[in-house]
């Protein structure tokens, strides 16, 4: 009994780390969520209509990062109390976020596999903006994207003749970046959608892991219950003989 008392405590001290852990990938989420949501938001308006959605996949990981931190904290109640249904429950709900967020990682690598369509498409929407500089929005893209990204003009700054603009300067007006914008946001956008992809699929690992434990968790409790079972009906046949 000291025993199984014992593995008890460490079992669940090993499903309380594995909630730590989950919450620590929900906050992980949610601040990749943030800053790749706020990167991708400002150059949307770049994007080809037909990859708009590429803006969308960080906002996703933002609800589900807040779901696994409220699911950590569930998880340790069903632990805490023994509750084997809340800890079924649990269990089902970390599998179904584990096949969105793979969903979403997957989703992330693919959608730009065709990298000839996306890159002709993604110029031809650049170069519309570059072409039509003279309307406000254009303008205020434009000038976005090349003090972010470092670089000037559609295909260099010779795109510009005589009349470079400001955010094409570094710091002065003799500094001028010296890479085409194309190949900036195609690579920047790529790179984007490469560490979204990575950190979402790897870090679905961990709800592997705390489901496996959980399960488990579950196999002690069943275990525990017959064996309270089993004592009970053997303490009656005793007290009758």
């Amino acid at each position: 009994m000291i025993k199984m008392g014992c593995d008890e405590d460490i079992l669940k001290c090993l499903v309380f780390w594995t909630n730590f852990i989950l919450a620590l990938v929900g906050i992980s989420l949610i601040s990749l969520g943030i800053i790749y949501k706020i990167n991708l938001e400002e150059l949307a308006y770049a994007l080809p209509k037909e990859y708009g959605d590429l803006s969308v996949i960080p906002v996703l990981t933002i609800p589900l990062g807040t779901i696994l931190i409220i699911l950590a904290v569930f998880g340790c109640y069903g632990c805490l109390t023994e509750r084997m249904r809340y800890v079924i429950l649990y269990i089902a709900t970390l599998l179904v976020i584990f096949v969105l967020q793979q969903t979403l990682g997957i989703n992330a690598f693919c959608r730009l596999k065709n990298d000839t369509v996306f890159r002709n498409r993604l110029d031809n929407t650049l170069l519309d903006i570059f072409e039509h500089n003279d309307q406000d929005s254009n303008k205020a893209v434009t000038d976005l994207i090349q003090h972010r990204l470092k670089c000037c003009g559609f295909n260099g700054s010779e795109y510009w003749n005589d009349t470079i603009p400001k955010s094409c300067h570094k710091t002065d007006s003799s500094d001028i970046f010296d890479v085409p914008c194309n190949d900036e946001l195609f690579k920047y956008i790529k790179h984007c959608q490469r560490v979204l992809g990575v950190s979402i699929t790897l870090l679905s690992v961990a709800e592997v892991i705390a489901a496996v434990v959980s399960l488990y968790f579950v196999y002690h409790l069943r275990s525990k219950a017959t064996e309270f079972v089993f004592i009970k009906d053997y303490s009656f046949q005793d007290d009758l003989l």
